[in-house]
């Protein structure tokens, strides 16, 4: 699975929309598509063939291209089985849903309607088809022509509508061009993402025993250009507005990415009873989540640098993670998995993810990653404050200038395992050197920006554009000296010497978010708090009942319900869901 995301614009955040793109037929591939789905705003991540999931989670709109198959041909493409699962759940739980000439029929299939190979005439190239009156204010369809032109290539047709579904579009040769089914599902027998120049490609040979020219098809085509550029464009702006309108209905929860109680309990004797009861001396417990609007939390699990013995440390934090979880049914659930959190939040649950916050764990071997992982661990931070075997830590010794040659083995191993990669704690360096190798997204689980606050556990502007072409997420974290420039020179020291001080703010968090939106895209920033692993917080941001403070705050400065929820918890969704393929597929793995 690839992602094509591009970077949002300089100026300022836009609407975040994450769109899956299947692609059914790797030689056509997804043409035009990616660039107008991006312009549109949208960012896209493609599945092609074996790698198509399932599910829609972590999407806000799923895309079926077409292919020279019928879409019950399970022996030549087993993966349609997997695509008609997906289908039938964007359906069920109305994730918009835009099928493109096999797309269509396989949706038509799905929702009870009838395919037929080799039906009637065959339409090649440019071709004119009109809006029948049920179109009038069908949202897909809205601002193309009542007569427009597209691209065919098919024979195959729907021969038989579902009988809930709405026709919208049809011409003389091809009585289905489109058709709605629900709300937001849409069939459309042309090819919208398709350039002419596709043509080129086509077998002349081939053309001519069916009556018909390539070169004569190619001339109509270039004199269609222009009609059929602006439908096509159109199509897929309106497709990508359905999406954004949907995912800003959606009720916003917050999905933290970096949370220390686990060690504060372990270390402060406090009972697995007590997070239901509360922990007034701490930042986090049960009754402050909900006040604070959380829908999941990445529980971090840590060994100071030197402690000996740390691998065991590790697995007894973990167990204590999912005592807690235990003592709080029908409140927390173990939800390692982007379906899982997104079931959790439908059930009124907070979703509890595990995240190791170091190298050091590993005690030098690779292989306790997958014993990690079996026992549900999400992320692995590289460094925490010590440099590693594996990579250079911000704060400690350069070892390495870098991530070591076992660290790009600990990269792929926590890749093959499903296990995000998060470089917070680690150097500008070892930043670098991940994104050259990394396959799948990345996450900064909790780390600001050097360019507001010139501290080496922030992240530079020249990484965190990088996030773009790779996909992954830097989570926003609260700790004050990482987020004011002023706390951070002089407000620390002279808090530790009971001096009068500048403390960091609340809008010093929200000046970092809209940094980073305007460096790398709204779509690449969440946030990571590290509540119970600092001293201090910002004035505003007391514990973790506060972040619809934060939002607040943002939505003062004009953002939009979908921009929050972006940053809230469907940016880290999106990227969970993109490993979540390989961590089911790992060996072994403990039963979820």
């Amino acid at each position: 699975m690839t992602d094509f995301t591009e970077p949002g614009p300089a100026a300022s955040p836009r609407v975040p929309v994450s769109l899956l793109v299947v692609v059914n037929s790797p030689r056509s591939g997804p043409g035009t598509l990616l660039p107008r789905l991006n312009a549109a705003g949208a960012t896209t991540t493609v599945s092609v063939t074996a790698d198509i999931p399932d599910t829609p989670d972590g999407y806000d709109g799923v895309i079926l291209l077409g292919g020279g198959l019928l879409p019950s041909e399970f022996e030549k493409a087993p993966w349609l089985a997997a695509e008609r699962l997906l289908a039938s759940r964007c359906l069920a739980q109305n994730v918009p849903l835009l099928g493109i000439c096999l797309g269509a029929q396989l949706l038509a299939e799905v929702a009870g309607g009838t395919v037929t190979g080799r039906f009637g005439v065959p339409e090649r190239g440019t071709v004119l088809v009109r809006q029948r009156a049920e179109a009038a204010e069908d949202a897909l369809l809205t601002g193309v022509e009542s007569e427009f032109v597209v691209l065919q290539n098919h024979q195959d047709q729907i021969t038989a509508l579902p009988a809930d579904a709405v026709h919208l579009a049809e011409n003389d040769n091809c009585a289905v061009q489109a058709f709605r089914v629900g709300d937001l599902a849409w069939g459309v027998q042309f090819h919208p993402e398709a350039p002419i120049g596709r043509l080129a490609q086509w077998d002349a040979a081939s053309l001519a025993a069916e009556g018909m020219d390539l070169s004569a098809l190619q001339e109509q085509a270039a004199r269609d250009e222009p009609r059929l550029e602006a439908a096509s464009s159109r199509l897929v702006n309106n497709f990508v507005g359905i999406a954004a309108e949907r995912a800003s209905s959606r009720k916003i929860r917050v999905i933290d990415g970096h949370n220390d109680l686990p060690w504060e309990m372990r270390e402060g004797g406090i009972g697995a009873e007590r997070f239901s009861t509360g922990i007034p001396e701490r930042h986090t417990d049960l009754a402050r989540m909900r006040a604070g609007e959380m829908g999941a939390q990445f529980w971090s699990v840590w060994v100071p640098d030197g402690t000996p013995e740390p691998f065991a440390v590790i697995t007894e934090q973990i167990a204590r993670v999912r005592e807690v979880i235990e003592h709080a049914p029908n409140a927390l659930a173990f939800s390692p998995s982007a379906r899982q959190v997104r079931e959790a939040i439908s059930r009124d649950e907070i979703g509890c993810l595990i995240g190791a916050e170091g190298s050091n764990v590993l005690e030098g071997r690779i292989e306790n990653v997958a014993e990690l992982a079996r026992a549900g661990m999400r992320y692995m931070t590289l460094t925490h404050n010590e440099s590693t075997m594996w990579a250079d830590s911000a704060t400690g010794q350069k070892l390495h200038n870098g991530l070591s040659e076992k660290g790009a083995m600990l990269v792929a191993e926590l890749e093959r395992q499903g296990v995000l990669v998060d470089l917070s704690h680690t150097s500008a360096s070892t930043m670098h050197d991940v994104l050259d190798v990394a396959k799948v997204p990345v996450i900064f689980s909790h780390s600001s920006n050097y360019a507001l606050t010139r501290h080496d556990r922030n992240v530079p502007d020249g990484v965190l554009r990088r996030l773009s072409a790779n996909g992954g997420v830097q989570m926003i974290t609260f700790v004050p000296q990482f987020v004011s420039e002023t706390y951070r020179t002089s407000g620390a020291r002279k808090r530790a010497a009971g001096q009068p001080y500048s403390p960091a703010y609340l809008a010093d968090v929200a000046d970092h978010i809209e940094h980073s939106c305007d460096v790398v895209g709204i779509a690449h920033v969440g946030l990571g708090g590290d509540f119970d692993g600092i001293s201090s917080t910002p004035q505003g941001l007391t514990d973790v009942s506060s972040y619809p403070a934060l939002l607040a705050e943002l939505r003062r400065r004009g953002w939009s319900a979908a921009e929050l929820s972006a940053l809230a918890s469907d940016n880290i969704l999106r990227v969970l869901h993109i490993t979540d393929s390989a961590f089911e597929r790992a060996r072994n793995r403990h039963p979820l």
